[in-house]
């Protein structure tokens, strides 16, 4: 992959829309959160709701309140997301500190405890409230929560890397405990310099789900560490080769997806090209972000253009040439799959590009 440096010019980026449209986010809210799933447009209540998408609403309805678009119903959906994390938190027991994930319609729970996965993106959540501290979503409450949750990010699954990249998302925004954030940095780096070679230059032997959320945190690291060379080293490279296999013959670029025209399966080392189908939304927003945070973190042009490059995504530049993201609705297709779009349209999908659109206009 050519590197490209501040001295060369590169295209302009394409135009994307001023704001997105709220509709669909204003009808998957109630009064306890975000409905985790929709058949069309319409809530599925039947699967209730999902800590992962509260936690995600919280981050989304927060930066929209702090900058005043769409204020009074951003306030609202921060104020219910947070209050599910609040009635979430396990305070004793071994599993203290951490989170319930799914309850029902009636806002039961329906586990004894979170998935890490789902723990990392709660600690996210909680970093950004304590980062804005709205009268609603209060520092004092998330510090609280995230003083507690310290004591269990040590006893994550080591083999969970995204878990621990949204724990760095989370802490790195409240700036606490910046010794676990060196560990858990660590811990990626040490990942990615047991796997990686010339021809794979990855954290693991597979590509998986919500991939660049990977170099995202290590770039977040760098910035806090500079004196440890190794995390934008390994943060641009490693973002360098996700563009390098992501990118699609329109010039943008695919999410990595999980299935091919005759077999399901990730994308691994030892295949010549990732599965082209079931492309989420959720890693094409999170390609975004992660480019965004390259671009302020090494001032590359190159990060900027792929940032803005990536969401043309939801507009229609993918393999299907189809607007994932509905403008009329605001509503966002679950896949593309080999048929064309998922007609479903849950939490995590529109919230994905209303992340990737927040990130956006950092660049500005």
């Amino acid at each position: 992959m050519q590197t490209v440096t501040r001295r060369q010019t590169l295209p302009e980026p394409a135009q994307h829309p001023a704001q997105l449209h709220f509709g669909h986010l204003k009808n998957l809210l109630t009064d306890i959160g975000l409905w985790q799933h929709a058949e069309g447009s319409v809530p599925h209540e039947r699967h209730g709701y999902s800590i992962d998408d509260e936690a995600r609403g919280l981050i989304v309805g927060l930066h929209y309140w702090e900058v005043g678009v769409e204020a009074r119903l951003n306030e609202r959906l921060a104020q219910a997301c947070f209050r599910f994390i609040e009635g979430a938190a396990i305070a004793t027991g071994k599993s203290a500190g951490r989170y319930h994930n799914f309850c029902d319609t009636q806002g039961r729970w329906l586990d004894s405890v979170g998935t890490d996965d789902s723990f990392g993106r709660t600690l996210w959540g909680l970093g950004i409230a304590h980062k804005i501290d709205a009268p609603f979503a209060p520092r004092s409450s998330a510090e609280r929560l995230l003083r507690r949750s310290l004591l269990a990010v040590p006893k994550m699954d080591p083999h969970y890397l995204r878990a621990k990249a949204f724990v760095i998302l989370g802490l790195s925004a409240a700036r606490i405990a910046d010794d676990q954030i060196l560990v858990l940095a660590n811990a990626l780096a040490d990942a990615y310099e047991s796997c990686a070679d010339d021809g794979w230059r990855w954290f693991e032997d597979q590509m998986t789900y919500c991939n660049p959320r990977l170099p995202q945190a290590l770039f977040i690291a760098a910035r806090l560490f500079p004196e440890e060379a190794q995390f934008a080293r390994i943060a641009t490279e490693s973002l360098g080769f996700l563009l390098e296999k992501s990118r699609n013959d329109k010039g943008s670029y695919n999410p990595i997806g999980n299935l091919r025209l005759t077999e399901a399966g990730w994308f691994t080392r030892a295949d010549e090209e990732p599965p082209l189908f079931d492309q989420q939304p959720v890693d094409a927003g999170a390609l975004v972000e992660c480019c965004v945070e390259a671009w302020h973190t090494t001032g590359e042009p190159r990060f900027r253009l792929a940032a803005h490059t990536a969401f043309g995504w939801y507009l229609g530049s993918n393999v299907h040439s189809l607007p994932v993201y509905n403008s009329e609705t605001g509503g966002v297709s679950d896949a593309l799959t080999p048929g064309g779009l998922n007609s479903n349209q849950g939490a995590e999908s529109v919230l994905s590009v209303h992340l990737a659109h927040l990130a956006l206009q950092t660049l500005e």
